[in-house]
């Protein structure tokens, strides 16, 4: 059983390592979905798929946690790293949340964070990248972008979902969401917050739409880059 887990969690090159990643990318995919639908007020009818759902994924992930803790060499590298700390965070809020403390409920938005993670464990083959044509580098540079864009708008929007529980324009997460795709646009006129942490994320969120417009303009650098040399 431990070398399974080592296989799974550690061994990158067995096919059980890329099995058991693809299944928590997938399971953390639908768990944020899932996450984020939960909040908008006219799915409460689904209010049981979105339950079922986030138990699995708990489960999931609970036996994740405890096969990446066997592996972990010393034993308390794992729990006390970065991403160990996001994965128990994933699955403690909602163990707690038994006793309907709904604030705890609210702290599995940080599993998003785990995107990070499997961004880092998707690593794309260089060689592969390079065999392709002028238009295979144009669209991992477009996909980069808006992936990147796609996990900015969840974050902020959550998080002003989080800390603007009174707004009306931050009722649900794609509420946030789309609030924070005006801000990143810029020239759009928004809602305020009117908490002092809301003012921190607003500020935050301006320049996380500066730091996108640059990466914008990298992407296009790139695209006329390719173009050029194609006609040279």
């Amino acid at each position: 059983m431990h070398s399974l887990a080592k296989q799974a969690f550690l061994d990158s090159q067995s096919h059980t390592f890329h099995v058991v990643n693809d299944l928590l990318a997938i399971v953390t995919f639908v768990s944020i979905v899932s996450l984020v639908l939960e909040t908008v007020p006219s799915l409460s009818e689904y209010a049981h798929l979105f339950l079922i759902i986030e138990w699995v994924a708990v489960v999931i992930f609970t036996l994740e946690y405890v096969g990446r803790l066997s592996v972990s060499q010393p034993r308390r590298k794992y729990p006390l790293s970065f991403f160990g700390i996001v994965d128990l965070v994933a699955i403690l809020p909602t163990f707690l949340g038994l006793g309907n403390f709904t604030f705890l409920k609210s702290a599995r938005a940080l599993r998003i964070i785990r995107l990070l993670r499997m961004a880092r464990l998707a690593k794309v083959s260089r060689s592969g990248v390079l065999s392709e044509e002028h238009f295979g580098v144009l669209g991992l540079n477009v996909t980069i972008y808006f992936v990147t864009l796609l996990f900015a708008l969840l974050v902020t929007g959550t998080a002003m979902y989080l800390v603007e529980p009174t707004q009306s324009a931050f009722s649900s997460i794609p509420a946030g969401m789309w609030w924070s795709l005006k801000v990143f646009m810029a020239g759009i006129p928004v809602v305020e917050p009117v908490t002092q942490l809301g003012e921190v994320f607003f500020v935050l969120t301006r320049f996380i739409g500066l730091l996108l417009l640059g990466l914008l303009i990298g992407v296009v650098g790139n695209v006329f880059r390719v173009v050029v040399m194609g006609k040279g």
